[in-house]
């Protein structure tokens, strides 16, 4: 059983949120106002689903303000279907991008498989390069502060330096064939984490334009620490 936290101003679809995700074992927190969830509720999240735009404090405000200190899923829901509104979503450390409506058995498949990514366990101690999922990556000690959408792409390119993944393949590595944001959600999180590898000094991921991305063979052929 997981412990999910819904925070949407629309108090019918938090309902029948609740209702279809206790069915698969869940305990579910419901909240209609961001400000109502205290720091003991989010600190017991397993993943978390976010509205957009609610009156008192936008999604991706609030994203912005748990983030930093949760790693578990984040999930957007949102009316606003534009991809530049997924893009910004992505940016602030999401996970996932759900457009509204959607069916609970889309929503239900989506949850049961970032809390799978959860469960597994990776391992990569080589070149510098520390990777756990229970814990951050790191790079010759200096932690990174990967989402688990951008921590499975990492591992993917780092496991296989000499592939060249398209951004399809990815896409279907992090979260399936079903989804509503498309390959841009992958170009997001590249930026994403070449932003954070860039600030250890660290450039690991190379563009095959036309094509898609890989890990550069200089960094894959680097001796381990």
């Amino acid at each position: 059983m997981a412990t999910l936290i819904a925070v949407d101003d629309d108090l019918d679809l938090l309902r029948l949120i609740r209702i279809a995700l206790e069915k698969d074992g869940h305990r579910v927190l419901t909240f209609t106002n961001p400000e109502a969830v205290g720091e003991d509720d989010w600190a017991q999240a397993d993943l978390i689903l976010l509205d957009v735009m609610m009156p008192q404090q936008s999604g991706f405000e609030l994203c912005q303000k748990i983030r930093g200190r949760l790693s578990c899923p984040i999930l957007f829901l949102s009316a606003r279907s534009e991809e530049e509104m997924m893009i910004e979503g992505l940016g602030y450390g999401a996970d996932d991008y759900l457009t509204k409506p959607f069916s609970l058995s889309v929503l239900r498949s989506r949850i049961q498989a970032h809390l799978r990514r959860e469960q597994r366990r990776s391992w990569i101690r080589q070149d510098g390069w520390q990777v756990d999922w229970q814990q951050d990556v790191a790079f010759r000690g200096q932690p990174l502060a990967l989402t688990r959408s951008e921590k499975e792409i990492l591992i993917a390119l780092r496991r296989q330096p000499g592939r060249i993944w398209t951004k399809d393949q990815l896409l279907a590595l992090i979260n399936g064939w079903d989804r509503d944001s498309g390959p841009a959600a992958i170009t997001e999180h590249i930026k994403n984490i070449r932003s954070k590898c860039r600030k250890l000094n660290e450039d690991p991921i190379e563009t095959v334009w036309g094509i898609g991305y890989r890990w550069k063979k200089e960094d894959a052929e680097k001796p381990g620490l």
